[in-house]
C-alpha cells in the first residue's frame, strides 16, 4: 500500500505546485513588502515594473554647516550628500516643542523601475508618488494628515543630484535583459541600493500607522501600491 501511495502524493504535489504557479498574477498591481515588484500601466500595458529596494528614516545633520551637526553618532555622512539640490525652504523640518514624537523627520524610498518592453517608455512623474499611513481615509477632514508627498529639487526633471529620483525614459528590454532606471553605470545605479531615491518629509508618530503604503500613478495611466517596511 505504501508504495502505491508515493507515486500518488507525488503526483497531487505537482498538481499543487502547477496551480499555485498558475494563479500568480501577471502585472500585479499591490506588494504587501519591499523588494517586490509592481506593475503601472494603462489596462492593456504596456507596463513599467517598480521596486522598492529599502525605506528607511535619513539623517543627514545640518549638511549645510558641517560645524553644526550635533550629535555626531545621530548623522549619516552618506545621507547629507543624497538631500543636495532640494531648497532649503522645502528641507525644513516642522517641529512640535509640546510634542516632539510628532516633529517630521526626513523619510526616504530607494526605488527601482525596469522595462521588460522593446520600447522605451517614461517613468512616473514625482508628482505620481504618495505615502499614506493606515489611517488615511479618503475624502475625510483630517485626509491630508495621513498623505505625504516627495519633496523636489530645484529642477525635478534635472536635479543636478544623481541619486535623487527624477521622471526618465527607461530604455527597452535587450534580448533577455530589461532597460533599467536608474542606469546600471550610473551613480544611484552602481549604489549600494541600485536605486534612486524619493526623499519625504513625516511626523515621527505617523511610522507608528503601520501600514505606511507607497502609491504610483503612471504617467499614461494605471496605478500600483507597496506596503513599505518600516
Amino acid at each position: 500500500m505504501r508504495q502505491r501511495l508515493l507515486p500518488l502524493l507525488a503526483v497531487a504535489l505537482v498538481s499543487t505546485t502547477l496551480t499555485a504557479c498558475g494563479s500568480k498574477e501577471a502585472n500585479p498591481t499591490h506588494a504587501e513588502t519591499e523588494a517586490v515588484y509592481v506593475s503601472v500601466g494603462p489596462e492593456n500595458g504596456p507596463y513599467l515594473k517598480y521596486q522598492v529596494q529599502v525605506s528607511r528614516q535619513l539623517n543627514p545633520g545640518d549638511f549645510e554647516n558641517l560645524s553644526a551637526r550635533g550629535d555626531q553618532e545621530k548623522v549619516d555622512p552618506e545621507d547629507s550628500e543624497y538631500l543636495r539640490g532640494i531648497p532649503s525652504s522645502q528641507l525644513e523640518l516642522a517641529k512640535s516643542p509640546r510634542n516632539p514624537i510628532d516633529d517630521e523627520i526626513y523619510f526616504g524610498v530607494f526605488i527601482q523601475v525596469a522595462n521588460d518592453n522593446k520600447q522605451p517608455l517614461k517613468s512616473a512623474a514625482l508628482s505620481g508618488f504618495e505615502i499614506e499611513d493606515s489611517l488615511f481615509v479618503e475624502g475625510s477632514s483630517t485626509a491630508e494628515e495621513h498623505v505625504f508627498k516627495p519633496i523636489a529639487a530645484f529642477d525635478p526633471k534635472n536635479p543636478g543630484n544623481p541619486f535623487l529620483y527624477r521622471q526618465a525614459t527607461v530604455p527597452g528590454a535587450v534580448g533577455t535583459g530589461s532597460g533599467y532606471q536608474p542606469l546600471p553605470n550610473s551613480p544611484a545605479g552602481s549604489s549600494t541600493t541600485a536605486a534612486e531615491l524619493l526623499v519625504f518629509k513625516i511626523p515621527q508618530s505617523k511610522l507608528e500607522n503601520r501600514p505606511l503604503v507607497l502609491k504610483i500613478k503612471g504617467p499614461t495611466g494605471g496605478e500600483a501600491e507597496i506596503d513599505l517596511d518600516v
